[in-house]
């Protein structure tokens, strides 16, 4: 009988040691419809357009596209809803979104683009949008401007910065607006918007504008916007 209750006791004891063990395990993949919607991935801004896709655990949901220009020949080689705008994961920064990657919409004296994409987010509860530059060179030159801003309508759930992430280069303003950056502190430490955190019920409606004007005897440029819409964990970043 000992010997009976002695054995229960050990096999009772070793369960236990398996079940407690602060080893890995396993995470659960995640339930319901989030599981189900595919990761964002490299495309064109028109391919984007009525569609879902995620940054885990960050859901977007891409509505429209607009664009106007003088003259309307800037827009018409960006092509319908934006397909000559690239989509892509930036290699070199995790939960960012690269839209742009072209000279189709770089300005001269006399010329303007101004491009609107609407669309909805939900699990994130930072904006922190900032502006890619080709590598040498500033944004503009002479009296032209580019401008971009990236605005998450959260309400009275905005805790800063009324969850608008923009940046404007003009001649005057500092380098981080117009030139290519080597380190990314410049735009954490001025350009992050913070909101609330929502969830499938009840997403933030969005919108990424981007201006370029050439003024009277300017220029302006783009390389790509970086959109960087995430749920922020302090200590561990985006997830």
């Amino acid at each position: 009988m000992c010997r009976k209750l002695y054995f229960l006791a050990l096999v009772t004891l070793c369960t236990l040691c398996l079940l407690t063990w602060p080893g890995k395990r396993v995470q659960a993949f995640p339930s319901g419809e989030e599981s189900s919607i595919p990761v964002c991935g490299t495309g064109t801004l028109a391919g984007y357009i009525g569609t879902t896709c995620s940054q885990p655990p960050t859901v977007f949901h891409w509505i429209s596209y607009s664009c106007t220009s003088t003259p309307a020949s800037i827009c018409e080689r960006l092509g319908s809803n934006g397909d000559k705008l690239h989509v892509r994961l930036d290699p070199n920064g995790a939960n960012t979104l690269l839209v742009g990657g072209t000279h189709l919409w770089d300005v001269t004296a006399g010329q303007s683009v101004d491009i609107v994409i609407r669309g909805s987010v939900y699990n994130a509860n930072v904006n922190l949008t900032w502006p890619h530059f080709y590598p040498g060179q500033r944004a503009q030159s002479g009296d032209g401007t580019e401008e971009n801003i990236t605005t998450i309508e959260c309400g009275e759930n905005c805790i800063s910065n009324n969850g608008v992430s923009s940046y404007l280069c003009t001649g005057q303003s500092p380098d981080m607006n117009c030139a290519d950056q080597p380190k990314i502190r410049p735009y954490f430490q001025s350009g992050v918007a913070k909101f609330q955190l929502t969830g499938p019920d009840s997403p933030y409606p969005f919108s990424v504008e981007i201006k370029l004007n050439g003024g009277s005897s300017g220029t302006a440029t783009l390389r790509s916007l970086g959109l960087h819409i995430c749920d922020f964990k302090r200590g561990i970043g985006c997830k």
